[in-house]
């Protein structure tokens, strides 16, 4: 095909006002898009692990015929204080450990009574119950503990 033939098919200003048709389409798009686009929220606050609503299960046990279930709690280490300022390092129900006061709602109807020396008290609905804390087998620590110094080697 000779070039003189193809410069006859070829029109330039309808090529021209179609491309002009195209990017006008496109910019009305792309301007709709972003003036119409709604307005941004803000987010919600993350998940707070700590505050999960206890469930009381007590309803639950009655309708079976049975007593609340037990809580089971285990003393993992303590600090007792006698100004009543005492906390207990506890695991619910095999759970991970948290630091509790005195006083404080473990899980629906059971709470921390009191921290002794080498136990704490729990009430479970009006009945409590003594938890020891595990002996270390280093023996009892009262205080700080001196621990030797450690140099590094000199080079």
């Amino acid at each position: 095909m000779p070039v003189s033939a193809i410069r006859s098919q070829f029109d330039a200003p309808a090529l021209f006002k179609g491309l002009a048709i195209v990017a006008f389409v496109v910019g009305v798009g792309v301007w709709g898009a972003v003036l119409l686009a709604p307005a941004p929220r803000k987010l919600p606050p993350a998940l707070d692990t700590d505050s999960v609503p206890l469930r009381d299960t007590a309803p639950v046990a009655q309708w079976f015929g049975g007593a609340a279930l037990r809580v089971r709690v285990a003393a993992l280490g303590l600090i007792a204080s006698d100004d009543g300022r005492s906390a207990a390092l506890l695991s619910i129900d095999g759970g991970p450990a948290r630091a509790y006061r005195a006083g404080q709602l473990l899980a629906p109807g059971v709470t921390l009574d009191a921290v002794g020396s080498a136990s704490v008290f729990i009430d479970q609905e009006g009945t409590v119950e003594e938890v020891s804390v595990p002996v270390s087998p280093a023996g009892r620590v009262r205080g700080f503990v001196s621990v030797p110094a450690v140099s590094s080697p000199q080079p």
